[in-house]
């Protein structure tokens, strides 16, 4: 047999003791149920608003690597940097002699606007310190194309000693991405 709730007209079994629409108790006590009388939208609300916060608040503060500028909203250039290279030019009577050093890379990935971006290629020795860099824009050194890329030509009139390079893009003055790879003296023939 079955009963009407006396709250919420609802049909229920004659042995209930509280309503499972409305949460009303048969027994005259009230039925402190937690998911009557929309408490459950309530506390689902608050959950939904307590998760959408954290997430506002996170990525409004980066929650990544802070060593790097950011730029939100923007096509990355993804590469990976095959090796440095370089060679020496003997001096002659007319000039003095030169050692220059490029870097080769993988383009993975690049925006369609590939004219806004930069590549700069710096070159460091061993304590750190720069021995020199170039910047380009991207659109003068990326082709499509499956094979390394070579860019950041730079020569010293001084031996250079070269312990790992980086590789900066740049939009609009800041650098969204860097690589940085140890080099493999073994490539550089002056060195060898």
């Amino acid at each position: 047999m079955t009963k009407n709730c006396p709250n919420c007209g609802k049909l229920v079994p004659d042995d209930a003791k509280f309503c499972m629409d409305c949460g009303y108790a048969f027994d005259g006590k009230q039925n402190k149920n937690m998911f009557s009388n929309g408490s459950i939208f309530l506390i689902l609300i608050a959950v939904i608003l307590v998760v959408g916060g954290i997430f506002i608040i996170t990525s409004s503060f980066g929650g990544g690597d802070s060593s790097q500028a950011v730029v939100d909203d923007v096509e990355h250039v993804d590469l990976t940097i095959n090796g440095v290279g370089g060679w020496d030019n003997p001096a002659d009577s007319d000039s003095k002699a030169s050692y220059s050093l490029y870097t080769e890379a993988i383009f993975n990935s690049v925006p369609d606007n590939i004219k806004e971006y930069n590549v700069k290629t710096i070159y460091y020795d061993s304590n750190g310190t720069e021995i020199g860099h170039e910047t380009e824009k991207l659109e003068n050194v990326y082709y499509d194309t499956d094979y390394a890329i070579s860019f950041g030509f730079y020569t010293a009139y001084k031996l250079p000693d070269p312990d790992h390079v980086t590789v900066e893009i740049i939009l609009n003055g800041k650098v969204i991405d860097n690589y940085t790879e140890k080099i493999d003296r073994n490539k550089i023939d002056y060195l060898n």
